[in-house]
């Protein structure tokens, strides 16, 4: 299990590459977290998620996720 701390961290980079897509500035992603927007990009501009986000659909047969 990964220390507490290390999970925030990816919660953080989630929100951080979200707003990115969603077109936030990293002046607003800095200020929200308390930095610049270059110590922003400097802590989060690497991050990838290992997945696509959000999941695609698995088709049109009626299933759903739960």
């Amino acid at each position: 299990m990964a220390p507490f701390p290390d999970l925030v961290e990816d919660l953080i980079s989630c929100a951080v590459i979200a707003d990115r897509r969603s077109g936030a500035t990293w002046a607003q992603i800095g200020a929200a977290l308390g930095l610049t927007a270059d110590a922003a990009r400097a802590r989060h501009g690497h991050r990838q998620l290992a997945v696509e986000w959000p999941i695609p659909a698995t088709g049109g047969n009626g299933s759903s996720r739960r």
